[in-house]
């Protein structure tokens, strides 16, 4: 191994020890609680050393949200690979459940980017909006090749004209190929799964319903069945 390489190496270690340790901290304490100095001090290291890696906090925390966001696609998108490429009902219902397995492992991260704002903290769009559409760009995904298959026919829906004129600058600005209606449903359904699964973190729907995960599945089965018709 080369000098470069190792020390290469030895950088990339350096920071996967530093996100580790503030994700620790997250989860003891909150997304908000993230400290260099405190970080540091567990490193046994100088503040100012530990600026060679990352500026500030407010660094350090985009780099944690741009992996949590990676991370929760890339499991998304495994899924999506694990099914027959026709299955596209198949592929979509394992894409929503893999959203749900995702945040159940990882609620820290899960907090990090769908939690309360962290004071003082504004994310750059131009760096974490790539990552945050992944996830939504797979489910997308799956229903234009639905749709381009002749697997899959999209229902009417009269969307509120302030949101279709939204729907619709969206589309332009991202580049979407997909139908106003599928971009919609999409929409619907990212809302959906993310609400069920935040109130499974915070253990507010289990006194009513009891099994989380049987629900949850339930739903989304629904959710497919109800918005488009499959063959």
């Amino acid at each position: 191994m080369s000098p470069r390489t190792r020390n290469v190496d030895e950088y990339e270690a350096t920071l996967a020890q530093i996100k580790e340790i503030a994700r620790k901290q997250m989860a003891a304490e909150g997304t908000a609680a993230i400290s260099l100095r405190a970080i540091a001090r567990e490193m046994d290291i100088t503040a100012p050393a530990l600026y060679r890696y990352y500026a500030s906090r407010d660094d350090l925390i985009t780099a944690l949200i741009v992996d949590a966001y990676n991370a929760q696609a890339d499991a998304q998108a495994a899924a999506d690979a694990s099914m027959p490429q026709e299955d596209y009902a198949g592929r979509l219902f394992a894409v929503l459940l893999a959203y749900r397995k995702w945040a159940l492992e990882h609620p820290t991260d899960f907090q990090l980017i769908y939690g309360n704002p962290i004071p003082g903290y504004e994310a750059p769009v131009e760096v974490t909006m790539p990552a945050a559409r992944r996830g939504f760009d797979t489910i997308l995904a799956i229903m234009e090749g639905a749709i381009a298959a002749g697997k899959y026919r999209l229902k009417s829906y009269d969307i509120p004209a302030t949101v279709a004129a939204n729907l619709r600058a969206v589309i332009d600005y991202e580049g979407y190929t997909a139908p106003l209606e599928a971009v919609y449903i999409a929409t619907v359904g990212w809302a959906k799964i993310h609400g069920l699964v935040s109130l499974e973190l915070f253990n507010q729907i289990q006194p009513l319903i009891g099994d989380a995960e049987a629900f949850y599945r339930y739903e989304m089965s629904r959710f497919i069945e109800e918005h488009g018709i499959w063959s």
